[in-house]
């Protein structure tokens, strides 16, 4: 067993650790944030093994307005600083697999309908026409509209998830290897997802005619003219206006498209293995409950397609 290390000493030598394993940006900034709030919390820097449950506990009760996906991903921050400390030898128990782990968040998989999708891609070339008393009516032009058009054809033709858009590089999409586009997804893992021609022709069209000057390294989609790449809340707040201004009124809404495309997946393909590999899922069990959605329209068109039942049944 190594000398007793405090909080402080150990929030910062498992962040180099895991800085030198080379994971996400958004991981580390993760990692970071739910540490150093712990710390903040306890207000003070005691050592570890005087760390207790009832501490922990405490914190994450005081975490109640937080959703269930962002609870668990605090206790899995904690957990993942225990088990580093117990590799290294600084401890040899594990406090926080002492502690019940909050309840995973199941969302209801609710995709876009069609109808929904052709409002939002109707609104993104429409003026705003701006009504001032005493003045002549006029419109201006919606800003970005090629940009964003591109960014709704992404979402929904290959599903990747908000954080995996806003990190999308211009050498990431590639015109003379054309239908892929390359993601890096949870844990800085790079996979090769298939996409459409129209989609990359919609992404040719916005550097082209809209975007300007920019570099092989530069991110794919920018905020405005700064070259700033999105951030996962910038997209959700694109996306949010487009909604708004088409009259969708839904919750998730930029995570909505990855389950709109896998749904549409299923029910062209029916081939569950390449969704997983596509969204990049570790394992089948988020593929099942697609599938299982899917399944239930098969048994409705079975219903209503069955020779059977409209031969005999009518």
């Amino acid at each position: 067993m190594n000398n007793q290390i405090s909080l402080n000493q150990a929030i910062s030598l498992f962040l180099e650790a895991k800085k030198a394993q080379c994971l996400s940006q958004n991981t580390m900034i993760d990692y970071e944030r739910t540490l150093r709030n712990f710390q903040q919390f306890l207000e003070s820097d005691p050592p570890i093994d005087s760390i207790t449950t009832t501490d922990v506990r405490r914190f994450l009760n005081s975490l109640s307005h937080l959703s269930k996906k962002s609870l668990r991903n605090v206790y899995i921050g904690l957990s993942s600083l225990w088990t580093w400390l117990i590799e290294e030898e600084y401890t040899n128990i594990h406090l926080i697999r002492k502690i019940k782990p909050p309840k995973p968040e199941i969302r209801a998989i609710e995709p876009y309908t069609y109808e929904e999708l052709q409002r939002m891609f109707s609104v993104l070339h429409r003026s705003r026409e701006f009504n001032i008393p005493g003045k002549r009516p006029f419109t201006i032009a919606k800003p970005n509209p090629l940009r964003n058009y591109a960014i709704l054809l992404v979402l929904l033709d290959t599903g990747i998830r908000n954080s995996e858009l806003c990190n999308l590089k211009v050498c990431d999409f590639n015109p003379s290897h054309p239908s892929s586009i390359k993601v890096f997804g949870k844990g800085a893992k790079e996979r090769v997802v298939p996409i459409s021609e129209v989609t990359l022709q919609a992404i040719q069209d916005y550097l082209q005619k809209e975007r300007g000057n920019y570099t092989e390294d530069d991110f794919l989609f920018v905020v405005d003219d700064e070259n700033k790449p999105f951030r996962p809340d910038t997209l959700h707040r694109v996306i949010k206006r487009i909604c708004q201004q088409a009259g969708v009124r839904r919750t998730h809404l930029v995570h909505r498209f990855r389950h709109t495309f896998a749904v549409n997946f299923l029910k062209k393909t029916h081939n569950p293995y390449a969704l997983q590999r596509i969204l990049g899922h570790q394992s089948l069990d988020i593929v099942k409950r697609y599938l299982a959605l899917v399944d239930a329209d098969v048994f409705e068109a079975h219903a209503e397609a069955s020779p059977v039942m409209n031969l005999i049944a009518k």
